[in-house]
């Protein structure tokens, strides 16, 4: 009876060890830029999830001060699907948050006065639209699919991917050389992802985000 356990036990961990390998936890950190990005993308998507006014708010106030422009780059899915709307997605523009927060902060003065606070920043436009800001799109990819974006970096120079889903799937990021090569990736359990790599040479860089759940996520998309 030992020796079954010891036997059970030990297939217990290679099939750990085997999922480990397969998809590892990711060690990846963004630049800051990118990181403030990622962390609003967070705040938004806490925000919605739980009806948090002072959430959103943080969420728009860290858009409206960080440099971005628009990814000009547009998804193309695997695979087209009809599927009912969600209750709430993934919203990351700066004036629908604020507009969402005031919704969940009712008579709150505190959290509307905030939110106006918040406003002014937006509306004076913060640093956003500087030049050599990183780039930022939202996207949606549907269930056992992906969606792919096609992106040109510069050789030599710190090219940096990273995706934020609305938390209802793992998502995994994948980013090809033109030649078909993977280059790096990120695989892990979550829905956020961090890719980081120096090109070889200047070109354009597929970008596959899978989607390892049912429905479909949506996403947000920023490189540098």
């Amino acid at each position: 009876m030992k020796k079954i356990l010891a036997i059970v036990c030990l297939c217990g961990l290679s099939i750990a060890a085997f999922a480990q390998e397969e998809k590892p936890a990711s060690d990846k950190k963004a630049s800051p830029e990118l990181a403030a990005l990622q962390t609003a993308a967070s705040l938004a998507r806490y925000g919605y999830e739980n009806y948090s006014a002072t959430a959103l708010i943080e969420a728009a106030k860290i858009i409206a001060e960080t440099p971005v422009q628009e990814l000009d780059a547009q998804g193309t899915p695997s695979e087209n699907q009809t599927v009912e709307p969600k209750a709430t997605r993934l919203r990351l523009n700066p004036e629908e948050l604020l507009a969402d927060a005031q919704k969940y902060a009712g008579k709150d003065k505190v959290v509307v006065n905030y939110a106006k606070q918040v406003e002014k920043i937006i509306k004076g436009g913060g640093t956003r639209g500087a030049v050599g800001g990183p780039k930022y799109g939202e996207g949606r990819v549907y269930g056992k699919t992906y969606t792919d974006y096609e992106v040109k970096f510069w050789a030599g120079e710190l090219a940096e991917v990273i995706v934020v889903g609305d938390g209802d799937n793992d998502l995994d990021l994948y980013v090809y050389d033109g030649n078909g090569n993977l280059i790096a990736s990120d695989t892990d359990y979550t829905d956020q992802c961090v890719c980081r790599w120096v090109p070889a040479w200047t070109g354009v860089f597929r970008l596959r985000i899978v989607n390892r759940g049912a429905i479909y996520s949506d996403f947000a998309i920023a490189t540098n």
